[in-house]
């Protein structure tokens, strides 16, 4: 798959986020509510949480992942909205490590947590007031700004684990060509965490999700659950192609062009969903 053909694949994605009209999270008069300030010991609590010692092992991420989602959640605080969405995700992710589904386990374990503390470091830098890695700066700036919506804010989260650290991690893990049937698998159990991502979203932040992963036209056509498969494999296939591209120093430098270029036109479109009240 060329570079251009996977930006095509990832936007078609990202557009479904409009076809399938998410359910707006705003008010009927189009105000926001401003979040809380989170106490400072419970910040404290996060930064600890959140901190590489803290997440050596993918039990322990997986801990520390749901109780970031608490913490921030039960103060109806944006800034958790992607712990939400990671928190289902790491519970499927966990058992079929144990369970021993994959070729390379070892792999599938390196992989999953390599990826999860990549979001757990964008955590520990806001929370300790250092700085955010670069694809993860969005996030937080739109997580603490009143206008956006807990559901605009966990798609911003989305679009920066997916298209820029799930490709990182797979080269950082030294991912060969003969883990695609692992990785592939790896996404079908991803994609099983979503009752519980939509459930979790629409009751801290007040946002249905179900038609991001749906879409109304393609589920009604195909069934939600297929529907939501081929949401995900699009995903991994895209995520595959990058790491790929990274992986090979010819072409490193484009890859890592076009998966920012992916990421700005997601962005983009999620905000002009945003400004015209979808979320």
């Amino acid at each position: 798959m060329t570079l251009l053909r996977r930006s095509t694949v990832v936007l078609g994605l990202v557009l479904l986020t409009v076809t399938g009209v998410l359910v707006p999270a705003h008010a009927a008069d189009g105000t926001t509510t401003c979040r809380p300030q989170l106490p400072g010991v419970e910040a404290q609590h996060i930064a600890a949480l959140s901190a590489p010692s803290a997440n050596r092992t993918l039990v322990d991420a997986q801990s520390n992942v749901h109780q970031i989602a608490d913490i921030w959640g039960d103060q109806g605080d944006p800034r958790g909205a992607f712990a939400d969405v990671y928190a289902p995700i790491l519970d499927t992710t966990v058992p079929s490590i144990r369970q021993g589904v994959y070729t390379d386990s070892e792999w599938a374990r390196r992989l999953a947590l390599n990826f999860v503390n990549r979001y757990l470091a964008s955590v520990h830098a806001h929370a300790t007031g250092a700085d955010v890695p670069r694809e993860w700066q969005r996030y937080y700036q739109y997580a603490t700004d009143c206008r956006h919506s807990g559901g605009r804010v966990a798609n911003s989260g989305m679009n920066s684990h997916l298209i820029l650290d799930l490709p990182t991690a797979l080269d950082a893990v030294d991912t060969s060509r003969q883990r695609w049937a692992d990785f592939n698998l790896y996404g079908e159990i991803l994609g099983k965490a979503t009752p519980q991502i939509v459930a979790s979203i629409k009751a801290d932040y007040g946002t249905d999700l179900s038609e991001l992963f749906t879409a109304s036209i393609v589920g009604d056509t195909i069934g939600e659950e297929r529907a939501t498969g081929l949401f995900f494999q699009s995903v991994r296939a895209a995520a595959w192609v990058s790491g790929r591209g990274l992986a090979e120093p010819a072409t490193t430098a484009a890859t890592h062009a076009a998966m920012w270029a992916e990421w700005l036109t997601a962005e983009g479109v999620l905000d002009t969903s945003d400004a015209i009240g979808l979320f």
